[in-house]
């Protein structure tokens, strides 16, 4: 992969797990590390998107116990849709690409 592409092997993404309630409204929000993350990844279908970087996945009642063990600020309710997805976390601030860039690129880019 290029070097200019800064998400290389999940590189610079965190990983938000996010509940939503019966109104559809956000009602929690967990933010997972890299390593946290390569914990729980076994636990969804991943298909090609083995980094979770292109849209977000819905966590299945029977992931949420072992997602709890390795996330421990992590709370499930009952009645709560739970979705994992990524978002972008350069060490400069900044989103990527940078304007100018243009694609293909290497792979996924990540949301803000």
């Amino acid at each position: 992969m290029s070097e200019d592409y800064p998400f290389e092997d999940g590189r610079n993404v965190l990983w938000e797990l996010e509940g939503f309630g019966p109104d559809e409204w956000l009602c929690s929000s967990v933010t997972l590390t890299r390593e946290q993350f390569l914990q729980v990844r076994g636990l969804f279908e991943l298909g090609d998107d083995e980094w979770m970087m292109a849209g977000v996945y819905p966590v299945p009642v029977e992931a949420q116990g072992p997602l709890r063990a390795v996330v421990e600020a992590a709370l499930f309710e009952e009645g709560v849709d739970y979705f994992l997805g990524a978002r972008q976390n350069l060490p400069s601030g900044k989103l990527w690409p940078p304007s100018g860039v243009r694609g293909p690129f290497p792979g996924p880019v990540p949301g803000p």
